[in-house]
């Protein structure tokens, strides 16, 4: 017997065809990719030429465009339904709207929310169902969700309020022996990040196959550790992963996975075509108005630094009689090419459109907050990574070594071209209560958003070039 897993995982609000980035031998190239209209028009269409399909979002489902943030992921709600998804699990911007709208955007899916490691603070219970059970002529495959385990350390308080969250592995040896005696295959549907996954299934035996998601991986060939296979399939509705799986006698025998990438020759589902057209029509003055333009290519594709977080910190320093700018390391936002750049796009750049704040932070303080940051995103111990890329910046220039115990990577650190000075205060600028979250109760908030910032920078700068040269580089 065969049966067919499909996933999208991390789509951010990708909701149409959109530039994204390839690696090539001259560098980063775009094409145009994706749309949620292409990724239905594939599962439906593979649904009625064969038997036992099954379809999963991996997370970051409500989250990271204008529509999805401005309507508190409601937008999105209609289209949804239309998608054929079987089921689930929330990512870490899935919480961005608090505990009770999350309740209500799940409660209104067609299809389960899954996750065995969020409970509810207040009846201590479950806060989605841990697992499903689906029945495929005869084979029986238990799918369980483990979301984001950080969500209470990493985002705003606001997020995790009402709700507490662990590492789920515990939880996931409990839903493993109890589908032992359930299931014939059972998969993990996970919003834990390719890292956690892997070791996560070291720790967990009994996992056939993991969905993986939030790391924002182009997995194109399937990681096996323990006996289990480890695929994800990229972000912003570009691409999704196909698994044909074989089972004789209850065990599979064969597995064949390939990432597809969802370009602009696939066909669109004309119905979720239309649903996304009258999604995006509510924002036509956002699509039209020009905010400025931009001479380099702005993605987030690289580790250390990246053009579209490059854009945003220069607007802050510019707009702050500061010494640095930071801001969160963040994976999502497809990438924009040299152009023109319209308001809609701002908000893609930075959907949180976070308030700036100002700080004052020692050297040693600013030491150790950068050395942190490097823990989340190299530690040795993939539990602790809990960081997305390492924070971005302008007005410094640091070295480092990833490979360096805890507290020892940075090599060298200058601040405005001068060498770092453990005593001496620095003048900080960010945006929103994510960065620096240590120092929240000493941050002074300046009653003026990042997109405002970022557009004027680009009305009086002209278009946006990042300078030549990595600030931030591993030795």
């Amino acid at each position: 017997m065969k049966f067919t897993l499909i996933q999208q995982n991390d789509t951010h609000g990708c909701l149409e065809l959109h530039n994204e980035l390839y690696w090539s031998t001259e560098g980063p190239v775009l094409k145009k990719a994706g749309g949620l209209a292409r990724i239905s028009r594939y599962v439906k269409t593979l649904k009625k030429e064969q038997e036992n399909v099954l379809f999963f979002d991996g997370g970051d489902l409500f989250h990271g465009t204008l529509p999805l943030v401005a309507s508190k992921g409601e937008a999105i709600l209609p289209l949804l339904e239309k998608m054929d998804i079987d089921g689930f699990v929330p990512g870490n911007w899935d919480y961005a709207y608090g505990k009770k709208q999350l309740r209500n955007l799940t409660d209104r899916l067609p299809f389960p929310a899954l996750s065995c490691n969020v409970k509810d603070e207040d009846t201590k219970a479950n806060f989605f169902i841990p697992y499903v059970i689906k029945e495929l002529n005869g084979v029986k495959v238990g799918v369980v969700g483990l979301t984001y385990p950080y969500v209470d350390i990493t985002m705003p308080p606001d997020f995790s309020k009402g709700l507490s969250f662990s590492t789920g592995v515990e939880e996931m040896r409990q839903c493993v022996a109890e589908l032992k005696e359930k299931a014939d295959v059972i998969v993990l549907l996970s919003h834990m990040g390719l890292p956690l996954d892997a070791q996560l299934v070291s720790l967990v035996s009994g996992i056939d196959i993991v969905l993986s998601g939030h790391s924002h991986d182009r997995v194109t060939k399937p990681i096996v550790r323990n006996g289990t296979c480890i695929v994800q399939a990229g972000s912003s509705s570009s691409f999704i992963g196909h698994l044909d799986v074989e089972v004789q006698n209850g065990k599979i025998t064969d597995i064949q996975y390939r990432l597809v990438d969802i370009d602009e020759q696939f066909g669109e589902d004309e119905e979720v075509k239309e649903l996304v057209e009258e999604i995006l029509s509510a924002y036509t003055t956002e699509r039209e108005t020009v905010a400025g333009g931009t001479k380099t290519v702005l993605h987030r594709m690289t580790l250390e630094e990246a053009p579209m977080d490059k854009l945003i910190t220069d607007a802050y320093l510019a707009a702050f009689e500061s010494d640095l700018a930071f801001s969160h390391g963040w994976r999502y936002g497809p990438p924009m090419d040299a152009g023109p750049l319209t308001l809609y796009d701002l908000h893609t750049i930075i959907p949180t459109n976070p308030e700036l704040f100002t700080l004052e932070l020692t050297g040693e303080e600013l030491w150790d907050a950068l050395e942190n940051n490097l823990e989340t995103v190299h530690s040795a111990d993939p539990f602790e990574q809990k960081g997305g890329y390492v924070l971005r910046s302008s007005g410094l220039k640091m070295t480092y070594k990833p490979y360096n115990p805890k507290g020892h990577r940075i090599q060298s650190l200058t601040i405005v071209g001068e060498d770092w000075q453990p005593a001496k205060r620095y003048r900080v600028v960010g945006g929103g209560s994510q960065t620096f979250k240590k120092h929240e109760d000493r941050k002074q908030y300046r009653n003026i958003h990042a997109i405002d910032v970022i557009g004027s920078f680009l009305q009086e700068k002209g278009p946006y070039e990042m300078k030549k040269g990595a600030d931030v580089v591993t030795v």
